[in-house]
Formats: structure tokens, sequence, C-alpha cells
């Protein structure tokens, strides 16, 4: 997605998942320490890192995109989180040092991605040991319920596309749900243990209250919970006794946002 649609394509029909998981995930950590140290890879608009800013981390929050850094920046200053430090950067070689965080947050970025693992191994690699991981990405294993529902909206997906056409959003070249179950096992083989919460995303549920929304689809998904769903939520820990890689892979400096003129990373971080 462009920078300046992704908002009002992606993060307004998504809000209410992050309410209930991030936001209660985010409250956990202050409360067992408060003003934790926080990465948030792939910060895109800045959703996540406002969020995490306003519960009381110290936040970090790294992108491949100028302009969605620029936007995030906007985000963050109109809401008066300029605290915030933003830096243009690679997921897969991450410019901090080793157990620099006491968080780290990955929202809907791995399935831009086509090998998941580098990008965990760096996550893992600047987490502190003990400390915390939130990842929410879109899933491929699909609940049967959620199936059933898409297949009847499809009918109406159409007449809609006739009636008010909307242009095809911009995807990378690797975009595709993840399978959860072969996320959830290579965090567990790069030293996370977690805990995972699939649910499923019905699109005509944004025509109820936003209140709602989230009953809604929690009573739907109730059945397949904690195996399948369109989206999954994890919260996770490194293990203290994940082994530490024998050489570091290559960084790069960071540059901050406002730095109009800088290249982009040749493998980029793709955004939340």
């Amino acid at each position: 997605y462009a920078a300046g649609i992704y908002d009002a394509q992606v993060t307004r029909h998504f809000q209410f998942y992050h309410v209930h998981s991030l936001h209660r995930w985010a409250l956990a950590m202050v409360e067992k320490r408060p003003g934790p140290h926080a990465l948030d890879i792939g910060t895109g608009t800045g959703v996540v890192a406002c969020t995490l800013a306003a519960y009381g981390f110290r936040v970090v929050a790294i992108d491949h995109s100028l302009d969605m850094l620029a936007m995030a920046q906007a985000r963050a200053s109109v809401l008066g989180y300029e605290e915030i430090q933003f830096d243009l950067g690679d997921c897969e070689a991450l410019p901090y040092a080793n157990n620099s965080f006491d968080a780290v947050t990955i929202q809907g970025v791995l399935h831009h991605l086509g090998d998941i693992r580098p990008a965990l191994k760096e996550a893992v690699r600047v987490l502190k040991t003990g400390g915390s991981i939130y990842i929410s990405e879109p899933v491929s294993e699909g609940a049967p319920i959620g199936r059933f529902l898409h297949r009847l909206a499809r009918p109406l997906r159409r007449i809609k596309r006739k009636l008010r056409p909307t242009p095809e959003p911009l995807v990378s070249q690797d975009e595709a749900p993840l399978s959860g179950g072969q996320l959830l096992q290579t965090l567990r083989d790069v030293g996370i243990s977690s805990h995972a919460e699939f649910l499923i995303h019905f699109g005509a549920l944004r025509f109820l209250p936003e209140f709602c929304r989230i009953w809604v689809t929690l009573l739907l998904s109730l059945p397949t919970r904690r195996r399948c769903g369109d989206l999954v939520f994890i919260t996770g820990r490194k293990s203290a006794d994940i082994r530490k890689p024998k050489h570091r892979p290559p960084g790069m400096p960071a540059i901050p946002a406002s730095t109009a003129d800088a290249a982009s990373p040749a493998r980029s971080a793709p955004v939340a």
C-alpha cells in the first residue's frame, strides 16, 4: 500500500483488533516495569509506535520507507509523542546492539518477506533475555466459519466493486498470508516461547459500531481461537538459553527519517 492511503485502506479496518490485543499487551508490560524500551519494526504510519508511547514506553521505530516514516512522524507530532526515535533501516540487519530492548513489536511485516527467519533472528538478537515480543500477521489457515462468511459475502463484494471501484493496492513481491503453524515453529527455533490467539477477519463487521466488532469477532472465532483463523496475535518471551550468533549480521547506520535524499536499503523492511 502507498503511504498516503495506508491508514484509510488498512489501519481503520483493523484498529479494533489492536485495542483488543496490542493495548492489552502494552498495559501488562508497563504494569510489570514502567517505561520499558521498545523497538517497533516496520512501523509504517506509526500506529503501534504511538500506542506504545501512549502507555509510557520509550520507543524506537524503524521502517524502510521515508514516506511512511514522514507520516509516522506527523502522527507522533500531532499526538504529542515527539520523543519517539524514527530510523530508516532494514529489518534483516537492524542497526542496534545485541540485547538493546525490553520489547519488540512486529505488526503486519513478516507476510511481506520471502523468508521470515532472518528478520525474526534480528528481532531476537536486539531483544534482551526475558524481553517480550508482540507479533500480529495475516495467516493462511482460515477458520471454517470465516471461509463460510467470506463465500456468503462474495456477491456483495462484486456489486460493491462495480458501484464504487477502488484502486488495487500496491503489494510487495512476496506478500501472502503466513502459515501460523510455521510462524510459531520458527519462533521456537529462534528462542521465543510464545502464546497465540487466532481470530477471523470478516470485512462486513466494519458496519457494526466499533465497540461491538471485537465481541462479534471473538464469538465467531471461539471454536478455533487456539488453532486457526485469518489473523494471528502472538505474545512471546526470549528464552534465557538461546544460543548467541557467532557473528553479528552486518548492520547499517540509523538514518534520520527527515533525510529526504537518503538511499533506500537493498533489502527492505515492509510496513506494518
